[in-house]
């Protein structure tokens, strides 16, 4: 009895030893909430990311918030710089209260990191009028019935083309493509050539799959089945991209071997985009004209605009866009998800037209940007015409579903092959199938149970 009393005593000394001498809590990592009955605010942080005047405004409007309220004090916190450190924080707890991200947040971090605002939304005194939103960026929010986050900026595929070099050649705004077609024609034209060396291409990819993404879209295919049976419902308009594509690159050769992934991070994707920055290229497509903001950012002296991706010979007219989106997700971990809330929601309501305008390459969600001057008139892109075009799209919502990733980490070695030479479009086209197939029976189960649960509930 003596060994054992004598044993709890050291054990209570050890503990009181390791209790002084704790690490603090990882920068970010979520706070406590204020004990019952104190009238202390709750600190929240919140993790964002993005150019200087995006960090400038977002910053501004958190010590705006700070002041006129009492019940929570926000911490603006930079974004670790990579999708692994941030995986990383939140499973181990350490994660924000509040995150600045974009539609692939469940499929990078699982649903369950977000608190679903579905309670909020909907609720007759603090909720949001569906009416203020564009119904594609509402849509958009919504995963397996879960109202992930409050939409600040969308992020639908295009083509961004240099004003200055389209005025050289004698074209204005008015002869921004809208067809395939007429993207390989400028091409043709606006390529320079010193010799056998390209000094100005016609175009340059940003991103591998998301130009993949576009040229199916555009071309009147999908690349989810609606009852999510099947990968690339319409297989022979991603073959005739492909086709195009190749062309472009091997036989015109108005195109750069074109390189980078989207989910390998930004840098990445503008790996294909370095000469459109440096203003020795007419055009950029087809990937998310949201790569406009880190364009100018690192030339202000570009003077560019943006369509939506043009249409491919088999789209009959009908446009296919998955916008995607940024905006604010509370987190799982928040120990006051209502007041996290509360911010997203006076942030949309109040500066969301504000941050966009700073925002070159993004797309309000709010309906107000109709009767907006500053947006309409937009300088950069045009956004009268992009959003016209974008209600009169047709949406795609599965743009994320379980097992996204493992399809699509194939597709860079479909385009490459087919622009090496290696395989014919065909090919190509029917080996990724295949690959696509396993990973659909492998997903099976959780497919079925996602589309089950999917609903539009906003």
């Amino acid at each position: 009895m003596k060994r054992r009393f004598l044993l709890m005593a050291w054990l209570g000394v050890l503990l009181m030893v390791l209790s002084a001498c704790a690490v603090p809590a990882a920068p970010g990592a979520a706070p406590a909430a204020p004990a019952a009955g104190t009238d202390q605010p709750v600190e929240m942080t919140f993790w964002f990311g993005g150019t200087a005047a995006r960090v400038a405004y977002m910053q501004a409007a958190v010590d705006e918030y700070n002041e006129m309220q009492d019940a929570i004090r926000i911490t603006l916190v930079e974004t670790p710089p990579s999708r692994e450190l941030i995986a990383t924080a939140l499973s181990a707890g350490q994660g924000p209260d509040l995150m600045w991200y974009n539609h692939n947040m469940p499929w990078f971090f699982g649903i369950e990191a977000v608190y679903p605002l579905n309670e909020f939304i909907a609720d007759p005194v603090i909720g949001i009028n569906p009416e203020q939103l564009f119904p594609a960026s509402r849509q958009a929010v919504q995963y397996a019935g879960v109202v992930q986050a409050i939409p600040i900026e969308a992020g639908p595929g295009g083509l961004l083309y240099n004003r200055a070099i389209f005025a050289e050649a004698g074209l204005t705004d008015d002869d921004a493509p809208t067809t395939w077609e007429e993207v390989e024609e400028l091409a043709v034209r606006l390529t320079v050539r010193e010799g056998d060396r390209v000094v100005q291409w016609g175009m340059v990819n940003g991103a591998v799959d998301w130009m993949l993404q576009e040229l199916l879209l555009s071309n009147g295919g999908d690349w989810v089945a609606d009852d999510l049976s099947r990968y690339v419902s319409d297989p022979d308009a991603l073959v005739e991209g492909l086709e195009w594509w190749r062309k472009m690159r091997q036989d015109l050769e108005v195109i750069p071997f074109p390189s980078g992934v989207t989910w390998a991070g930004i840098e990445a994707m503008q790996v294909g985009s370095e000469a459109f920055v440096r203003g020795e290229a007419a055009m950029s497509g087809f990937h998310g004209i949201g790569a406009a903001a880190g364009m100018l950012d690192q030339n202000p002296d570009l003077d560019i605009a943006a369509v939506l991706t043009p249409l491919g010979p088999s789209a009959n007219g009908v446009r296919t866009i998955s916008p995607g989106f940024g905006g604010i997700f509370v987190m799982a971990t928040n120990p006051a998800p209502q007041e996290g809330y509360m911010f997203a929601k006076w942030f949309f309501e109040e500066k969301a037209l504000g941050f966009v305008a700073i925002s070159p390459g993004t797309v309000p969600t709010t309906t107000a940007a109709l009767e907006d001057p500053d947006i309409q008139n937009d300088p950069y892109l045009g956004f009268g015409r992009v959003i016209e075009d974008m209600q009169n799209a047709r949406l795609r919502n599965f743009h994320v579903f379980p097992g996204r990733l493992d399809v699509r980490v194939q597709e860079p070695a479909m385009a490459e092959s087919v622009m090496l030479g290696q395989s014919t479009p065909q090919e190509a086209v029917e080996r990724f199938l295949r690959h696509a197939e396993q990973v659909f029976d492998l997903y099976a189960e959780d497919l079925a149970e996602f589309l089950e649960e999917y609903a539009i509930v906003w």
